[in-house]
């Protein structure tokens, strides 16, 4: 099973988006969410435990998506701390849109790295 992590300076904002992603992919997905409470900020601690609660959830497969450079630097080093024991990746695409593509597509039962496609392609789209 592939789960999604968000990762984001601000825990609200990381929520906000979860919320939008069950709201158009459905409740059955897979999304836990951590960043910054009281201040804003992320660091590996805090993805290791969101690796950890998708873990426990039964994911075999994890997708990280970041806000802003330093989420993605956090998740690479949490990812390189797990040395290799779960299948996890760090994908480069936009937080929302990007996400949000991943997700539809995983909802149709596609795999981890159609998902990734999907989430990378998402540079492309025009807002208007």
């Amino acid at each position: 099973m592939t789960g999604i992590l968000l990762v984001s300076h601000s825990k609200q904002l990381a929520e906000g988006l979860a919320q939008l992603l069950h709201g158009v992919a459905g409740e059955e997905l897979l999304i836990e969410t951590v960043g910054g409470i009281q201040n804003l900020g992320v660091d590996a601690t805090m993805v290791l435990e969101g690796i950890d609660d998708l873990t426990d959830w039964g994911c075999t497969t994890i997708l990280i998506f970041g806000d802003l450079g330093s989420a993605f630097l956090a998740a690479e080093t949490a990812r390189d701390l797990m040395q290799g024991t779960q299948d996890i990746r760090v994908v480069d695409a936009p937080f929302v849109e990007g996400s949000l593509a991943a997700c539809m597509v995983l909802t149709m039962g596609s795999t981890a790295e159609e998902a990734i496609k999907a989430a990378e392609e998402a540079y492309q789209i025009r807002k208007r």
